[in-house]
């Protein structure tokens, strides 16, 4: 993955908390999707860390399902008071606005840009014991089954789903997404030979690669991930226009005080930085890519448009 400049931590300066806040209060971190996923993994390794900036008591709350819109929305219609935040990245501000047409609540204007976290590949997994062992000679064997092969995702209309979509218009193949509530039943089912492929951050199966109950053909970012060294990139593989990388960040609603705001994210920017937060990052096989809030905000914008293009080509739309 592409390497990038960061400041280090101790340049972060934490502006005064803004008149008001109560340290007392409880700070929730809302996650969109279920236990065990990227967004919680990554929400649970830095929780602590943030309470100790913020002096709040700090809890990660999953509240999973429609591609995550049920976990944004409780935070889009929250107090703008910065006790409650959403875990969101590339799956809940990027694809699920593209994809969602009825969504309760407008992506582009109901949430304030908090803090970008880090970024990660997605990783092409297969069962442990697949006859393939490069992406091209699934593709191969996928080509000669008359039926065409599945992928699995954590719901229709996420990051996932969408890789998926992605590497279906790419090939060719006849490929049917098969949609979970959740990540964990998606790697069982793999396992089990229910299902074909799957395009999995790769902090949420990193575990079962290591460990070697699941197979990784190739990660989808420009370059190989520290993480897993021997996975080829998707252009070694033979696919040079599959890039694929999913950031996670924090967001508030919208109309936060801009002092609360920075404070919020001086803490989470200083704890993603810290010793201890970058190792814990990359245990889970991510990069710690820190913004403040301006940069941040362009960037998940800029992101949300490729997607859109995405469900154009692919004629995606999800409307439960």
């Amino acid at each position: 993955m592409r390497r990038r400049a960061f400041l280090a931590a101790t340049a972060l300066a934490s502006p005064a908390l803004a008149q008001g806040w109560d340290a007392s209060r409880t700070v929730r971190l809302v996650v969109g999707y279920t236990a065990g996923g990227s967004f919680d993994l990554v929400g649970r390794a830095l929780a602590e860390g943030i309470q100790q900036r913020l002096g709040n008591p700090v809890v990660v709350e999953n509240r999973p399902g429609a591609g995550g819109s049920i976990g944004s929305e409780a935070v889009a219609r929250a107090n703008p008071d910065g006790t409650t935040l959403l875990i969101g990245g590339a799956g809940t501000h990027g694809v699920t606005p593209a994809v969602r047409r009825n969504l309760p609540f407008d992506t582009a204007r109901d949430f304030t840009a908090v803090a970008r976290i880090a970024e990660f590949a997605n990783v092409m997994v297969v069962k442990a014991d697949n006859p393939a062992r490069t992406v091209q000679e699934f593709i191969t064997q996928s080509r000669a089954k008359p039926r065409g092969i599945t992928f699995g995702s954590q719901g229709a209309g996420t990051s996932i789903h969408l890789t998926g979509e992605l590497f279906r218009l790419r090939t060719g193949l006849n490929m049917t997404h098969v949609p979970y509530r959740g990540g964990a039943q998606v790697q069982i089912d793999i396992n089990a030979g229910l299902v074909d492929v799957m395009f999995d951050n790769l902090p949420s199966v990193i575990g079962q690669i290591q460990s070697g109950n699941m197979r990784a053909l190739a990660v989808t970012s420009p370059a190989r991930v520290e993480s897993l060294p021997d996975v080829p990139t998707m252009a070694e593989a033979g696919m040079p226009d599959f890039v694929v990388t999913s950031w996670v960040g924090v967001f508030g609603p919208a109309r936060m005080d801009p002092a609360v705001t920075e404070r919020l994210s001086a803490a989470i920017r200083e704890t993603a930085l810290s010793p201890d937060g970058q190792r814990k990052l990359k245990n889970l096989g991510a990069e710690v890519a820190v913004a403040g809030p301006a940069e941040f905000d362009a960037v998940w914008r800029a992101d949300m448009a490729r997607w859109q293009q995405v469900v154009r080509d692919a004629r995606v739309e999800v409307t439960d």
